[in-house]
């Protein structure tokens, strides 16, 4: 943004200021001016930049004018200047939405390198700021088409196929209807895994921690994950400490955590295999604490994946014995 010619309305009814602010600034920016406040109004539709605003004019308040530009367009860098020595007029300046404030005095006496460099400072925070707003609102779109569009039909199908197991159906297609249950089971996980990392993303989600014994969401994931391993003859070995502390967590993301490492141990490990899931006390910093270990017979990780398994969406090159492949 360094060369970018930028667009600015000097908003001043002293000739001096408009002329030495086109004087210092005029090579780097399109500038326009007015010496009125009813022409900075009129202004404002065009998509300035910068307007750099006197905060009094005689036909009306500066102050008044930063704040109907604010509130058309929040984006739009506001630089009031002002002849007053004043910290109410400083105060008054930013409680109306301007980005910044200068004494004339200053801006007179201000070398124009270092005016331009604090102009475009101001005008790239804005436009980060917009950015980061837009972001967050397609995030939220997205969470949207997620929740209803995309998840949706996934349970839909969950639910018809729940039915039809409870149901007499003929030996040559049980396996099947345990395979399309799984793979459904397994797009849904997905999906719901994708939008709580977007919630996470957005601020929208948080830590729900109440006193809880961990063995209670740690046997939900098993009961959801058995069939898992039951399809490929592994046995899931419990070793669940009785006498753990009560400790404060969130139970649906230690749930979630438990089920994911189970689901990954379960892929990789072949049919036939063992996964062994326990937990102990483990004191931290003196504080109750829980440690939660999963042992699997599967293949492991490969020692140059081991490094980077935890960046995001990273995939190992290990396929799980039956070909499966993770979501990263």
């Amino acid at each position: 943004m360094k060369d970018t010619l930028l667009s600015m309305l000097v908003a001043d009814d002293e000739t001096l200021i408009r002329k030495k602010v086109r004087l210092m600034l005029g090579t780097a920016y399109c500038i326009e001016e007015t010496d009125t406040a009813s022409g900075a109004l009129c202004a404002i539709d065009k998509g300035y930049d910068v307007v750099l605003l006197d905060i009094m004019f005689p036909d009306g308040s500066g102050i008044d004018v930063c704040q109907k530009i604010k509130e058309r367009n929040k984006y739009c860098t506001v630089i009031i200047s002002s002849s007053l020595e004043s910290v109410e007029a400083w105060d008054q300046a930013f409680q109306a939405g301007a980005d910044g404030y200068l004494e004339k005095r200053e801006l007179l006496a201000l070398d124009p390198r270092k005016i331009d460099i604090m102009i475009r400072n101001l005008v790239e925070n804005n436009r980060l700021r917009q950015k980061t707003e837009e972001d967050g609102l397609r995030q939220k779109e997205l969470l949207q088409v997620l929740s209803h569009d995309v998840r949706a039909p996934f349970q839909a199908l969950l639910g018809t196929i729940d039915i039809l197991r409870k149901k007499s159906i003929p030996e040559s297609v049980i396996h099947d209807v345990e395979l399309l249950h799984e793979c459904a089971r397994d797009q849904l996980d997905f999906i719901n895994s994708l939008l709580e990392l977007l919630r996470l993303e957005s601020g929208a989600s948080g830590l729900r921690r109440i006193p809880i014994d961990v063995n209670l969401p740690v046997n939900q994931a098993l009961q959801g994950l058995r069939m898992l391993a039951d399809a490929k003859d592994i046995i899931i070995e419990t070793r669940l400490a009785s006498d753990l502390p009560t400790v404060h967590g969130d139970v649906g993301r230690i749930c979630q955590l438990t089920a994911n490492l189970l689901a990954n141990a379960i892929k990789f490990t072949p049919r036939g295999g063992r996964v062994v899931i326990s937990t102990r006390t483990a004191p931290d910093k003196g504080a109750p604490g829980v440690e939660l270990t999963i042992d699997d017979t599967g293949v492991g990780i490969n020692p140059e994946d081991r490094q980077r398994i935890y960046n995001r969406f990273y995939r190992g090159k290990q396929r799980g014995t039956e070909g499966e492949k993770g979501a990263g």
